[in-house]
């Protein structure tokens, strides 16, 4: 543990380094440099014991590789047996037939993706490159994302069709760019909501509307599931043969509330008039999904999507200057932005660290060791899988 926590720390001490040159321009190229380096490098040689879906993907890999009539047919071939979707399918094949056949190559190619897709949105988005990354990794973000190799290609083609499309009010090319997450991971449907949200005037009236709407969808989740024939799923069967509510649900509902209730006060101290409607469409729609995790669980994976979102939102909330002169000056405001940062840094820092502790099963973090390229057996039946 003692080593994660170290790295993490490399994160600020970069922030605080960068401030050595004048200009804010070489600042940033200096973080996004030292922050490639600090995230491919801890992400992409993990070991294979390293994060709970990394061994699934290398095996996968690695029996694909093995079979000589899998290698010559046509990487746009589809196996239904294979039970991914049809874009990863389509790279893996590409993967094992034209760039190498050992296992390892999805955890380091997906790791190089995962870190670019990242450091290309947070730049887009923030100043303080190294900071944002800091909080990405102790509000769970970056943990996620390389856990999930599928999905995390999925959140790669959503930055793009939200920072260049949806934000420019580009509403078919989103859509477009949506549906080609779909084939990397499912979920990725649900993003379909966002220009639907996002016409929807930001008002007290229609949020506490759509908020109702969401815990009354909640109470009749698992008929709805079941009209669309998911009720043979594993996760349907777990969520309903719980007898209680999830306690990593309401946790994650009361975390995504303080969350974006702390980036509503700052929003109301800036003296702002309205609030931007792309933000609010992500705040609705996660507050939405958070409010139905207590019941199921597994819609977590909807607001790995949204997560970078908020915690980019938060960090400009907190370095932002109101638009009102009086309040500029005003020592209150500086102070509520500082007391933000500690309050949902603790709440972060307090999340990871009891996961860790009391279930290190959810992330398979600790121990943390390197690939050994050394070794040429790795077990990978390690995790059961659900």
């Amino acid at each position: 543990m003692l080593v994660v926590v170290l790295y993490a720390l490399l994160f600020p001490l970069v922030s605080l380094t960068s401030k050595v040159f004048v200009h804010v321009r070489t600042q940033k190229v200096f973080q996004m440099l030292l922050c490639f380096v600090l995230l491919f490098g801890f992400f992409g040689f993990r070991d294979i014991t390293v994060l709970n879906d990394t061994p699934h993907y290398y095996g996968f890999y690695y029996l694909k590789s093995l079979y000589t009539s899998y290698r010559n047919e046509s990487i746009f071939a589809f196996h239904l047996s294979d039970k991914f979707e049809y874009g990863f399918q389509v790279l893996v094949h590409f993967l094992i037939k034209y760039v190498s056949r050992s296992p390892y190559t999805i955890i380091i190619f997906s790791a190089f993706v995962i870190t670019i897709s990242n450091l290309w949105f947070i730049q887009r988005k923030t100043q303080d490159v190294a900071m944002t990354c800091f909080f990405m990794l102790i509000g769970y973000v970056f943990f996620m994302q390389y856990c999930v190799i599928r999905q995390a290609f999925a959140i790669a083609i959503f930055y793009v069709a939200y920072c260049c499309y949806l934000e420019k009010g580009r509403n078919k090319g989103y859509c477009l760019l949506i549906l080609l997450a779909t084939l990397f991971h499912t979920s990725a449907l649900v993003l379909l909501l966002l220009p639907l949200l996002k016409r929807i005037r930001p008002t007290k009236r229609h949020t506490l509307l759509l908020l109702v709407g969401a815990l009354l969808l909640t109470l009749c989740l698992f008929q709805l599931l079941s009209l669309f024939g998911l009720q043979d799923s594993v996760y349907y069967k777990v969520a309903l043969q719980k007898e209680n509510l999830s306690i990593f649900g309401m946790i994650e509902l009361a975390i995504m509330g303080t969350t974006v209730g702390t980036c509503y006060g700052l929003h109301r101290r800036m003296h702002c008039k309205a609030v931007d409607r792309n933000v609010y469409a992500v705040f609705v729609l996660a507050l939405s999904v958070a409010i139905m995790l207590p019941v199921f669980s597994f819609f977590s994976r909807i607001n790995d999507y949204l997560w970078p979102l908020i915690i980019v939102i938060f960090l400009r909330y907190v370095h932002s200057q109101p638009t009102d002169s009086v309040a500029v000056s005003h020592p209150q405001y500086h102070l509520a932005q500082r007391v933000a940062v500690l309050f949902i840094g603790c709440i972060f820092v307090a999340r990871i660290t009891v996961v860790s502790t009391f279930r290190p099963e959810w992330l398979h973090l600790v121990p943390y060791r390197f690939y050994d390229f050394s070794n040429h057996y790795h077990y990978y039946h390690l995790y059961p899988q659900k």
